[in-house]
């Protein structure tokens, strides 16, 4: 399968933009869009009269699922709050995610690259480089901490970025660096004697073409 990782990140700090997010943690209650209606399942029963049993289609739906055409130029994102505590953030970005990426189906590349959505909205690579950069081990523990991840999340998290460094950089970049400038140097101070910028690695790049 290919992924136009660069693209669906792209498509996660946009949607950081319009939000107006500038901290971490980003709590639930602010992921708000003018063109989604996110409601509980447990809601949506009081407001229908529908059980929960019916909105969930028997339950095969337990976690969350996106509704087109109920209204013009709306989609509602249903969600069960009672089954998904723990991880509500991430489940209602994964569904965004799919609204976002313009899916048409369910399949196993449309929840791998929801996912992905949702991993650069809750921790985006941008912030996190910049994190680096000020002197900080990027682990598990600050992941989780910084960004409110579970440890499940921060280490696929931790994987990801194993494995492509911050690679997947766009055009949005100094635009969040910006918009969460202040909550960087709030709670990371620099560490490092010699603060660095991306000069520096291109410059590692180039050398490393020497050998």
């Amino acid at each position: 399968m290919a992924f136009d990782w660069e693209g669906i990140t792209s498509l996660a700090y946009l949607t950081l933009i319009q939000m107006g997010i500038t901290s971490f943690p980003i709590p639930h209650e602010r992921i708000k869009f003018e063109d989604i209606i996110i409601c509980s399942y447990q809601k949506y029963s009081r407001i229908t009269e529908l059980s929960i049993a019916e909105i969930s289609c028997g339950h095969s739906l337990d976690d969350a699922y996106c509704i087109k055409g109920l209204r013009p130029n709306i989609t509602f994102i249903l969600y069960n709050k009672q089954t998904i505590s723990s991880r509500l953030k991430h489940t209602i970005l994964h569904e965004v995610g799919h609204i976002k990426c313009n899916h048409c189906k369910h399949g196993e590349k449309e929840e791998i690259e929801a996912h992905f959505f949702a991993s650069q909205v809750n921790a985006p690579n941008i912030v996190i480089k910049e994190i680096s950069k000020r002197g900080y081990m990027i682990n598990i523990s600050l992941l989780a901490d910084c960004f409110g991840l579970s440890k499940e999340s921060a280490n696929k998290k931790l994987n990801y970025l194993n494995k492509y460094h911050f690679s997947h950089t766009n055009k949005y970049d100094d635009i969040l660096l910006q918009q969460f400038s202040d909550f960087i140097v709030s709670n990371f101070p620099l560490k490092t004697p010699h603060y660095y910028d991306d000069s520096f690695d291109e410059l590692e790049n180039e050398r490393r073409k020497w050998y």
